[in-house]
Parts: C-alpha cells; sequence; structure tokens
C-alpha cells in the first residue's frame, strides 16, 4: 500500500471512531474534522511510522491540515 493510502486510511479510521463517515478529499481540512486528540495521534503516528521527529524539526499544525500536507512533509523528510 502507497504511503498517501495508509495515511488516507489513518485518518479515515480516526474520523470513523468519531462516527464521521463522511467523504475525504486529500487537499480536505482535517482540523475541521479532527479533534485535538486526534491530531495528537497523527503525530505520533507520523513518529512511529515514518522517523519523524517533531521535536528536532519544530511542529506546525499547517504540517498536518491535510492529507496532502502530510505527505509534503513526507517527502521532504525523504529528501533530507
Amino acid at each position: 500500500m502507497n504511503d498517501r493510502l495508509v495515511i488516507r486510511e489513518f485518518v479515515q479510521n480516526l474520523l470513523s471512531e468519531r462516527g464521521d463517515r463522511a467523504a475525504l478529499s486529500d487537499s480536505e481540512q482535517l482540523a475541521e474534522r479532527l479533534q485535538s486528540t486526534d491530531v495528537l495521534l497523527v503525530v505520533v503516528f507520523l513518529q512511529e511510522e515514518y522517523g519523524i521527529d517533531f521535536a528536532e524539526t519544530g511542529f506546525d499544525l499547517n504540517q498536518v491540515e491535510s492529507i496532502d500536507s502530510i505527505m509534503a512533509l513526507i517527502e521532504r523528510r525523504r529528501a533530507a
């Protein structure tokens, strides 16, 4: 499974756990649908699955505002 599908599935599972089963586009603003604890789960997921160290790189909510922005973050991490 490619990274975009993995990220989308993870986010959709978080939303589904909250009863939100509406369609999700890759450019959609996640902050409008995720709770703050869900954002923390996304951060932990990215640290564990992709080795992104937010303590080292710093955290900005814009980095996880959409599937597209998460993918850009992963790609920047790989290019570094």
